[in-house]
């Protein structure tokens, strides 16, 4: 977010940088850029290099100026500022998708070189003053230096006080050893992305796959401090139990598709801590408003609900974490704040409307002139409902489970696709499409053959009303015709979050040999090393999370049930290390650029013939082998061993 920027310069500041910041701006080549896990460093065109490493709650930098220039840092908090000897603190108060939702930011930086000269600035006026307040001001400080052109700074965070900000500097990096801070932070990522070790395939897909998995990790965030303490929803300051965190950062149209179960797979107490941190959230907005509120956030920022994008995806990453295995928290509380969204018309979490057409939803069956906000809902219900089986309550799988097929009231047979419906029944097929960033359109971030594959829960009647398995596999060879397309095509687009999960309903098709094609196609033209080598936007490791289980040879297709659909692995061997102390081998004999077509599959020694694999049969351990070879082959194709359906009556 940006909150509080520090600008190191070597630039006499004459104009005010509240009028004038992108003047004193340092520019950089990429080629003089360093990079790893808990690591940056980059040398600027003016001659400064910084180098930058992190703990969880502060951080560390080193700025060495050139030679006979003047060294000035300038920060910008555009709320307070307070320099007092070799320290600059304060805190900026930001807003998320409207004045009403704040959230603070407390700092407290440290320097270990002298302060040769102090001034401030409040919107265009320059002064002598160490203090200022206002919405633009900031600190400029002209650095004392030496022969020793180097100056390091240790700056600490909070979202609840200055105090909390100092403790947590104090408590996680208290010394000037930068190197020291380095090596925990790079011990830290080490053991992160140690969760899944790779053998054998090229530098390139390792590199790859590595940064995929890394990707994956960057959120969402710990919000609370050392001591504990956090700002909830209800903007009072709440204290986690001990051992846990709370967290923030949960974009959930995004990440329910795959991230969350990455989560839950490989860190089963960290995903049990995210999904308590949403439900502590629902009921911190229900303690303040207890009529309408308590909802589950959309979009989930600091201690705030940012209501971006649409749908209801935060119970299906609760369901989707529950169902593979991340199940410490409390479980009662989140299928009461689903009920609740998914169930009272007006129900609201931190002022917005979790579910927007709520009461069309639940008289009509849709929501009019929305296809893609239906079939959220409809992802969503499902969810809940697979949840609430769970844990026993069957008359709530019922209501949910039926609701979820209302994506069938949007079946226009004429074209095969789902068409938006006015409220009184009739259809409005010839659909003049907004800009992307327009949520209120029929198809969001997609196109109307996009958006027809996003039937996750019920790809079997899918594929009946398209036609029948010769004619999905036909449509779906169309759609792959072009990877990337964008968002308004009819063909995928794989940059986008939407499109994840279609590469996998080949096998359901009767035609697993397709996905194992198509998802080595997005591996080797869309993922690569190159600045370009993520397709579209990661949206907080979402799209990487994908990356990591295609290239494992598997994928979570179906939402909060427990099972995925399998693909072939890039590599020889892969050894995922879940945080409960398991660890399941996945075997690709023979995987290489031209073997990628699956001859046979076992599991633990026997025979498995079937692209589906329930997540019971991974989670204690074991051994997934696959055969691979350079031509297709019959695996997995008999109808008996297709996938399974999870619709009502059916599971």
């Amino acid at each position: 977010l940006k909150d509080i920027p520090f600008m190191p310069t070597i630039l006499p500041v004459r104009k005010s940088p509240a009028t004038d910041w992108m003047s004193y701006a340092a520019y950089f080549s990429h080629a003089n850029e360093q990079a790893s896990p808990g690591f940056y460093r980059v040398k600027f065109n003016n001659g400064i290099e910084t180098s930058l490493t992190t703990t969880p709650r502060s951080g560390s930098a080193e700025f060495k100026f050139p030679e006979g220039t003047p060294a000035s840092m300038l920060i910008k908090t555009d709320t307070s500022v307070t320099v007092k000897g070799n320290e600059v603190f304060g805190y900026r108060k930001n807003t998320i998708s409207g004045k009403k939702r704040s959230y603070t930011l407390y700092f407290s930086a440290v320097f270990d070189q002298p302060f040769k000269q102090v001034k401030t600035w409040t919107g265009a006026k320059i002064t002598d003053a160490v203090e200022a307040n206002g919405p633009e001001c900031g600190a400029i400080i002209e650095f004392a230096l030496g022969n020793d052109r180097t100056v390091k700074a240790r700056v600490g965070i909070s979202y609840v006080s200055l105090e909390n900000a100092r403790e947590n500097l104090a408590t996680e990096n208290p010394t000037w050893d930068f190197a020291g801070v380095r090596t925990k932070a790079e011990s830290a990522w080490n053991s992160t992305l140690n969760s899944i070790q790779v053998e054998g395939g090229t530098d390139d897909e390792k590199k790859v796959f590595y940064t995929a998995l890394y990707h994956s990790f960057v959120h969402p965030n710990i919000i609370n401090d050392v001591n504990g303490e956090y700002p909830g929803m209800d903007e009072k300051v709440h204290k986690v139990a001990e051992g846990r965190n709370q967290y923030q950062n949960f974009p959930a149209w995004d990440q329910y598709r795959s991230h969350a179960t990455l989560m839950a797979i490989l860190k089963p107490k960290v995903s049990s801590d995210m999904m308590q941190s949403l439900v502590n959230y629902a009921q911190q907005d229900a303690g303040l408003r207890p009529v309408e509120g308590g909802g589950l956030p959309r979009w989930q920022q600091a201690n705030r609900n940012s209501g971006g994008m649409v749908g209801d995806g935060i119970p299906v990453m609760i369901a989707t974490a529950y169902a593979f295995g991340a199940k410490d928290f409390d479980t009662k509380g989140a299928l009461e704040a689903m009920e609740k969204g998914a169930s009272q018309p007006g129900t609201t979490s931190d002022g917005y409307v979790v579910r927007d057409g709520l009461s069309d939803y639940l008289t009509i069956g849709y929501v009019p002139n929305a296809v893609s906000i239906t079939l959220e809902y409809c992802h969503s219900d499902f969810s809940i409902g697979q949840f609430a089986k769970a844990l026993g309550h069957q008359d709530k799988f019922v209501t949910y489970q039926t609701r979820a097929q209302n994506w069938k009231n949007l079946w226009h047979e004429p074209t095969r696709l789902l068409q938006p419906r006015n409220p009184d029944g009739s259809w409005d097929v010839d659909v003049k499409l907004g800009s992307v960033s327009d949520m209120h359109q029929p198809f969001v971030e997609a196109s109307a053959e996009q958006t027809v594959w996003m039937i996750n829960h019920d790809f079997h009647d899918l594929t009946t009303m398209m036609g029948g398995p010769k004619a999905t596999v036909e449509r779906l060879d169309r759609f792959f015709t072009h990877l990337n397309a964008g968002m308004r095509e009819p063909y995928a687009y794989m940059g986008n979050e939407l499109c994840v999960g279609i590469p996998w309903v080949y096998a359901y098709a009767g035609a697993p040999a397709r996905t194992q094609e198509v998802t080595r196609r997005i591996q080797r033209e869309l993922f690569t090393t190159k600045p370009s080598g993520i397709p579209g936007n990661d949206d907080a490791g979402s799209i990487s999370s994908y990356h990591v289980f295609s290239a494992l040879g598997m994928f979570p297709t179906v939402p909060a049930v427990p099972g995925l659909v399998l693909g072939s692995p890039v590599f020889p061997k892969a050894t995922i290390n879940r945080g409960d102390g398991a660890k399941i081998e996945i075997i690709g004999e023979s995987a290489s650029a031209e073997n990628y077509y699956v001859k046979s599959v076992s599991l633990n020694g026997k025979e498995w013939n079937s692209p589906w694999i329930n997540w019971s049969d991974l989670a204690a351990g074991g051994t997934l082998s696959f055969k691979l070879g350079n031509q297709p082959t019959a695996w997995g194709t008999d109808p008996k061993q297709v996938p399974p359906s999870f619709d009502l009556g059916k599971h």
